[in-house]
C-alpha cells in the first residue's frame, strides 16, 4: 500500500500545472523569436529587390524577340514546298501538244535538222566497221534502236498507191506514223504499217520494213532485237 501511495505522489508531481510566472516568460521568448523570423524575410526580400531592375514593355519585347532568334523552328514555321502540277496525257491531247501544224513547216527549213542526222547516224551505225558480213548483226540492231527524226525517207512500197513515191524529211515519228516535209512544204502523215521505206547515208542503202517498226521510238532505243529472219509479203 506504501508502494501504491508513493507512485500517485510521484504522478501528481509529473502533471502539475506550470506556474504563471514560467507560462509568461515561455510567451513572451515565443513572441520575440517570431518577430525576429519575420524581420528577417521582409529584410531578405528588401535586399534582393534592391539588386532586381524593374521590367519594362521594350524588355519584354527584346525578350522575345530574342528567344525567337534561338528557339528551334516548328513545323509551321517551316515552307510548304508547292509542287508544279504537270500536264495529264488526256489534257495534252486536247492542246494538240502531239499534233504539227499541216501549213507552215518548209522543207529548206529543215535541211540542217538532215544534215545532223546524217552525221548522227554514221557515227552511230560506224558503216565502215560493221558492214562486214560478221557485224551484220550488230548493224541490224543498230539500225532498229536508230532514231529516225531528220531522216530522208521514201516509200517505195505501200498497200495505199497514193504513198508511194512520197519523199521527205521525217519530223515526228509516232508508234504507227512518219510525218514527213515534202519539198512542196506539205506535211504528209504516212502509216508504217504495210509500208516499205527505203533511206540513204553515202554510198549505202537501206530498206525499212514498216510492220517491224510499229514500237514508240523511245521503247525502241531500249528494246532488244533478236535476228530472226523475216519474210515480207
Amino acid at each position: 500500500m506504501e508502494k501504491n501511495g508513493s507512485s500517485i505522489e510521484s504522478e501528481m508531481m509529473i502533471y502539475q500545472p506550470l506556474p504563471v510566472e514560467i507560462r509568461v516568460t515561455l510567451e513572451q521568448q515565443s513572441w520575440i523569436l517570431g518577430s525576429t523570423k519575420s524581420n528577417e524575410k521582409k529584410g531578405g526580400e528588401g535586399f534582393l529587390m534592391s539588386f532586381v531592375q524593374p521590367r519594362t514593355s521594350t524588355d519584354i519585347g527584346d525578350l522575345t524577340t530574342q528567344f525567337k532568334k534561338h528557339a528551334k523552328p516548328t513545323k509551321d514555321n517551316k515552307k510548304t514546298r508547292t509542287r508544279k502540277k504537270a500536264l495529264t496525257a488526256i489534257e495534252k491531247r486536247r492542246l494538240g501538244l502531239h499534233k504539227l501544224p499541216k501549213v507552215g513547216i518548209k522543207y529548206k527549213a529543215c535541211a540542217p535538222l538532215h544534215q545532223l542526222w546524217v552525221e548522227y547516224m554514221e557515227n552511230f551505225l560506224e558503216l565502215e566497221n560493221s558492214a562486214g558480213g560478221a557485224n551484220k548483226d550488230l548493224l541490224y540492231q543498230r539500225i532498229a534502236k536508230a532514231d529516225y527524226h531528220g531522216c530522208l525517207l521514201m516509200v517505195t512500197r505501200s498497200k495505199c498507191p497514193s504513198y508511194i513515191g512520197a519523199k521527205g524529211i521525217v519530223v515526228l515519228e509516232t508508234k504507227n506514223t512518219f510525218q514527213i516535209t515534202c519539198e512542196d512544204d506539205q506535211l504528209k502523215i504516212i502509216p508504217k504499217r504495210d509500208s516499205v521505206f527505203n533511206f540513204r547515208i553515202s554510198k549505202w542503202t537501206f530498206t525499212l520494213f514498216g510492220n517491224h517498226m510499229n514500237i514508240r521510238p523511245s521503247e525502241r532505243a531500249a528494246r532488244k532485237f533478236k535476228s530472226k529472219p523475216t519474210i515480207d509479203l
